[in-house]
C-alpha cells in the first residue's frame, strides 16, 4: 500500500476531528520531559511539520496542469477556483501577505536549534518545555492540512472539503495553547523573546486568519461532478462579512487580553492583505457592479478589512503603550 492511499478523505477527516480531543490534555497538563527530551521534540516536530508542507498537489501548490496531465477535470476546475486573482471567495489575501511564512519557518528553526548549542535562560526553557506538546500537536494538524487541502476533497462528497478548514483551525488553536505560555506575565529578555516567542506569535497570527480565508475558499468552491448545489453570490459574501467581524474580534480580544501586539499586528496584516486582494480584483473588473459570485460584496467586504484592519491596529498601539 502506498502512502497517498492513506490519504483517505474519511480517514483523514476522522483524524482531524480525533485530534482534537488531545488539545484540553495539552492545554492542561504540560509533559513531564527532560530538557533532553524537549529539545529532541521540537527538533522532531518542525522537521514533520516541514516535510509535510513541502509536498506538492495542494490547491496552493501552483497552476493546475492541463487535463489529462496528473488530474481529472473537476479537479483542475476546483485548483483554478481556488486562486485568489479568479477565486469565488471574498477573502483573497494578495500574494505579497504570504511572505510572512519566510519569518515563521525561518523562526521555528532557530527556535528549536539554538537551544542545541546554547542553553537558553530557566524562564525561557520552562516556555520551551510547556510549549512542546502543543507545538507537536501543531504540526499533526499541518500534516492533516496538508493532506487535506487538496483537489481529491473538494471533488469528493461535500462535508470532506471542510477538512481542511478544520485542520488549519486546529494548527491555531495548538499555537494558542503555546502563546499563552508566554504571551502573559512572560520575563522573556528581548533576545529570547525574538527566538522563542517571536516565530511563535506570528504562527498563531496567520493560522488564524488562514483558517477564515480556508473556510470561506472551501464554501466558495463550485459543485463539481458529485452535482452538490452551489453557494449563491449573496451567501459567499454574507460568510465573508460574517469573517472579517470574526477575525477582527478575535485579534482585539487577543491582543488586549495577552498583551500581544504581535497577534494583533499579524491579524491586521492579514486583513490589509484581504482588502488589497479586493482592491485588484474590482479593479480587474472595472468596479462593475454584478451579481457574480467573487465580485458581489467585494466593495463592501474591502470597506470592512481596511476597518479591521485599523481597529486591530488601535489595539496594537494600545497594548505597546501599556507593556
Amino acid at each position: 500500500m502506498s502512502i497517498e492511499a492513506l490519504n483517505n478523505p474519511p480517514l483523514v477527516g476522522a483524524l482531524t476531528v480525533g485530534s482534537y480531543a488531545l488539545l484540553p490534555l495539552v492545554a492542561n497538563q504540560p509533559l513531564a520531559l527532560s530538557w533532553v527530551a524537549t529539545k529532541g521534540l521540537n527538533v522532531a516536530s518542525y522537521c514533520v511539520g516541514l516535510t509535510c508542507v513541502s509536498q506538492p498537489g495542494r490547491y496552493d501548490g501552483g497552476p493546475a496542469p492541463p487535463d489529462g496531465k496528473g488530474i481529472d477535470a473537476d479537479a483542475r476546475r476546483g485548483m483554478e477556483q481556488m486562486g485568489p486573482s479568479k477565486g469565488r471567495t471574498l477573502l483573497p489575501p494578495a500574494p505579497w501577505a504570504f511572505v510572512i511564512w519566510a519569518p515563521i519557518f525561518l523562526g521555528e528553526l532557530l527556535m528549536v536549534t539554538t537551544p542545541l548549542v546554547k542553553s537558553p535562560s530557566v524562564v525561557a526553557q520552562s516556555i520551551l518545555k510547556d510549549c512542546a506538546a502543543p507545538f507537536a500537536l501543531a504540526q499533526v494538524f499541518t500534516a492533516l492540512w496538508t493532506a487535506s487541502f487538496r483537489p481529491k476533497y473538494g471533488s469528493s462528497s461535500g462535508i470532506y472539503k471542510y477538512v481542511s478548514a478544520l485542520a488549519l483551525s486546529g494548527i491555531a488553536a495548538s499555537l494558542s495553547v503555546c502563546h499563552k505560555t508566554f504571551a502573559i506575565g512572560s520575563r522573556l529578555s528581548g533576545l529570547e523573546y525574538a527566538l522563542y516567542g517571536l516565530p511563535l506569535s506570528l504562527h498563531f497570527g496567520w493560522t488564524t486568519a488562514a483558517s477564515l480565508v480556508n473556510l470561506n475558499g472551501m464554501f466558495a468552491l463550485s459543485s463539481t461532478k458529485n452535482q452538490e448545489a452551489e453557494a449563491t453570490a449573496k451567501s459567499v459574501a454574507l460568510l465573508g462579512h460574517a469573517s472579517v467581524v470574526v477575525a477582527t474580534a478575535i485579534g482585539v480580544a487577543v491582543t488586549l487580553a495577552r498583551q500581544a501586539p504581535v497577534y494583533g499586528g499579524v491579524i491586521a496584516w492579514a486583513l490589509t492583505a484581504v482588502a488589497s486582494g479586493l482592491k485588484q480584483r474590482l479593479n480587474k473588473n472595472n468596479n462593475k457592479k454584478t451579481e457574480m459570485v467573487g465580485v458581489y460584496g467585494a466593495e463592501r467586504q474591502r470597506i470592512l478589512s481596511q476597518i479591521g484592519a485599523l481597529v486591530c491596529a488601535f489595539a496594537v498601539v494600545k497594548t505597546s503603550l501599556l507593556r
